[in-house]
């Protein structure tokens, strides 16, 4: 999949894994959605998705609606990564 290195200001072509490597390497990776996303329970909406890694098998994302950074985070271990990461369905997958 196309990727846009925010810092090196290039385009690259990344998978998954390499995703994963970026972020264990201190990288962030951001997904802008093609349209907002609510969780189950209705209690939080977001457009981009912002991925980075706490230690080798742990996880946080932060979100952001429209321009807004929102104070909620969830954190996944690296089996949860396989169901809850999915870059492959974003409109744009960033790096920085």
């Amino acid at each position: 999949m196309q990727v846009y290195d925010t810092v090196k200001k290039m385009q690259l072509e990344a998978n998954v894994e390499d995703l994963l490597r970026f972020m264990q390497e201190g990288r962030q990776v951001d997904l802008v959605l093609y349209e907002p996303k609510t969780d189950s329970d209705g209690y939080l909406t977001w457009d981009i998705e912002h991925w980075s890694a706490v230690d080798a098998k742990r996880y946080i994302r932060t979100y952001t609606l429209k321009g807004r950074v929102l104070r909620d985070s969830t954190t996944h271990n690296i089996y949860d990564i396989k169901t809850d990461f999915k870059p492959e369905e974003a409109k744009e997958v960033q790096l920085s």
